[in-house]
């Protein structure tokens, strides 16, 4: 779990608490197949997001912390 923290225009203060940290290790389906990645960035534009880097990122709903977790979630109705 990671929490940002930043001053806003029309607050001081906003944190946002995550299920991912940095360095965590998430799972997301990329051109079919599930795949692992390190995260390497959080991005906060309204939703989270995660990835690898800045321009390679997927919201937060689409990332999951284990293989499993994913498996539940495709094969889910």
């Amino acid at each position: 779990m990671a929490r940002i923290s930043f001053k806003t225009a029309k607050t001081n203060f906003m944190e946002i608490s995550t299920e991912l940290a940095i360095g965590d290790k998430a799972w997301k389906i990329r051109d079919s197949k599930a795949v692992c990645f390190e995260v390497g960035c959080i991005l906060y534009d309204g939703a989270v997001y995660y990835g690898e880097n800045r321009y390679d990122v997927t919201i937060a709903t689409q990332c999951f912390a284990s293989k499993e977790e994913l498996i539940k979630y495709v094969t889910s109705e």
